[in-house]
């Protein structure tokens, strides 16, 4: 800690003299005007080049998504920016900011971080990679944990929100400037903590283009306890872009993951060592009528997904296609996608309009054939009106039925009847958002990765309420938090009974020190609670209770253009009790890093 306080002091005051200097030309050292006045002219014909190019566009790889417009409240999108500042370490840590979403943290980083939503168990969240599902291999055949996708590979993450479920959308990274990009990441922590990022991307004005990545992390267990965890993901990907409507890419995402029978004690975890592998290859062509990304486009689509490890070898393969269309106010997709196993045939179909400037309204459908005679098959619909002074009106309803296990022929179809409705008021300084939805009786599936809790309670129907906001009384200070529970004195399985989080910001530039804009700074303090609350039921089929506890998490992050240094911890408080019992979040867990991002 001394040493890294005295580099953040070292990097704060060192560049901060020649960023004061503002009236200066932001010009490469040797450059005239920066001690070199006889520094031939064509290398600052170069550097003029390289700023053009980076500022000039390229048709870029379109996003297979759900198509806009959406209702207000239907979701929750991060850009590459907001999660480099946001603090996240995992997919997990951005899945956590939703309201009602419960983390099952089984100890600190490299530990499993599966997450429960509105009692579905392992069916609460669905993810989806570059717009195809990504689903459980491996070991664990019931659900995918968060904690181990490589978030510094992803370039946008979005939560798309339902009463009983969340999807995630996770986007590899897409280059749309003709001047190369690249980013590195090293960062440290206790115990011998470590993680190491980078990336390089370059497209050219003819449509070729390329992408390679790294992210690996290591993370040794607490003092005390046992579960080393090693995890290296590749990413590579080769693409002809000519134009916004056209064109093919190949993408490879690589994970191999190594982490140790982890215990804190008398509890223990399951391991895992495997590498599981992503190729997709993909085609799209179409009219590039209007706006960008508007007009007709069709996409032709080829996955295969592998794990191989641990006495299993697991591949699916798919194959299908899809019709996108979108105009200035409307937009439908349809996609559909063969499968050699599990989930032979997967159909889904939506729709969206904005009919006037304050409605909204959208509508999705899906068509799932399992093996074992089984289908998921519901239809929703979302609506959303503007009102007056900044306020909206939301709401959203599904109705079908689903298997939450499709890979476990033991589980069944259930029936899907949920509704939402919300309010949502938001200005520039105060934003306040509430909830009531209603969910529909279900039998959840307990996460394969925590042994300690074998079943979860059957959840009966039940009225969930969430209220949060933000308050922003100064330009450099704000609030934001939010709090959920369910109807009734207890909550169901996989949770506590109240949750709730509240964050302090402290951002500024300094304009009136920095006038260029290139120094930020900002201090966070997150502080997390929650009641007491039965998760599930052991082996004997005892309770498995989380009692009331109450985290700590500040981060500190400074940036001078596009280097940035932040230093997190979590469980500021040493709070004993845990999110797992059994499983602790070691005190002063974290990291200390430094991102690095270039454009030549």
């Amino acid at each position: 800690m001394r040493a890294s306080t005295l580099a953040l002091t070292v990097l704060l005051a060192l560049p901060a003299q020649a960023i004061a200097q503002d009236t200066l030309p932001v010009l490469p050292p040797g450059m005239p005007g920066v001690g070199a006045p006889d520094q031939p002219q064509d290398s600052v014909e170069e550097w003029r080049q390289l700023q053009e190019d980076a500022r000039t566009p390229v048709a870029s790889i379109p996003r297979l998504d759900v198509p806009g417009p959406l209702p207000s409240g239907s979701r929750m999108v991060f850009t590459r920016d907001s999660i480099d500042w946001s603090g996240a370490l995992t997919v997990s840590d951005l899945v956590a900011q939703v309201p009602g979403a419960w983390l099952w943290r089984a100890g600190g980083v490299g530990r499993p971080e599966p997450v429960a939503y509105a009692g579905r168990g392992s069916a609460s969240v669905e993810y989806l990679v570059d717009g195809l599902p990504y689903l459980a291999l491996g070991p664990d055949s019931v659900s995918t944990d968060p904690a181990t996708l490589p978030l510094e590979l992803f370039s946008r993450v979005e939560v798309e929100r339902w009463p009983g479920q969340l999807r995630v959308h996770l986007f590899t990274r897409s280059h749309d400037r003709l001047a190369a990009k690249s980013n590195i990441l090293l960062s440290a922590g206790p115990s011998s903590y470590k993680q190491y990022g980078a990336a390089l991307e370059r497209r050219s004005r003819g449509g070729l283009g390329f992408g390679a990545g790294l992210d690996y992390r290591e993370a040794p267990p607490p003092s005390g306890s046992t579960g080393q965890y090693k995890g290296t993901h590749l990413w590579g990907q080769v693409s002809y872009v000519p134009a916004p409507n056209s064109g093919v890419v190949l993408q490879y995402l690589s994970s191999s993951l190594d982490r140790d029978l982890f215990s804190d004690g008398a509890i223990t975890g399951e391991r895992i060592e495997g590498r599981r592998g992503e190729v997709m290859l993909r085609g799209f062509f179409g009219n590039a009528a209007g706006a960008a990304g508007q007009g007709v486009r069709f996409d032709l689509l080829a996955q295969r997904s592998g794990f191989d490890s641990m006495g299993v070898d697991q591949s699916i393969w798919r194959a299908g296609g899809g019709l996108t269309w979108r105009s200035a106010r409307t937009s439908a997709r349809v996609l559909g996608l063969w499968a050699n196993r599990w989930t032979p045939l997967d159909l889904q179909a939506g729709a969206s309009i904005a009919p006037a400037p304050l409605v909204t309204l959208s509508v999705d459908g899906r068509y799932q054939a399992h093996d074992g005679e089984r289908s998921s098959r519901w239809i929703g619909g979302r609506a959303g009106i503007g009102l007056p002074g900044g306020a909206s009106v939301f709401g959203s309803a599904r109705l079908g039925q689903a298997v939450a296990a499709p890979a476990v022929l033991a589980s069944p179809e259930q029936d899907v009847s949920e509704a939402e409705v919300g309010l949502l008021w938001d200005r520039d300084w105060i934003g306040v958002e509430g909830r009531i939805s209603r969910t529909g009786a279900f039998v959840p599936l307990a996460y394969q990765e925590i042994p300690l809790v074998t079943t979860l309670a059957d959840v009966p129907a039940t009225t969930w309420v969430s209220v949060g906001g933000r308050l922003k009384p100064l330009d450099w200070i704000s609030f934001r938090g939010w709090y959920s529970q369910p109807s009734g004195s207890s909550a169901p399985g996989g949770a506590p009974a109240r949750h709730w989080t509240l964050t302090g910001t402290i951002r500024t530039k300094f304009l009136r020190t920095f006038r260029s804009g290139a120094f930020d700074l900002k201090l966070e303090a997150d502080y997390e609670g929650w009641r007491a609350g039965v998760l599930g039921f052991d082996a004997l089929g005892g309770p498995v209770t989380v009692n009331e506890a109450h985290y700590l998490r500040t981060r500190v992050q400074v940036a001078i253009e596009s280097f940035s240094i932040f230093w997190e911890s979590r469980n500021v408080l040493d709070e004993t009790e845990n999110p797992v019992p059994g499983f602790r979040i070691p005190q002063y867990s974290g990291a200390f890093g430094v991102r690095w991002g270039f454009t030549n």
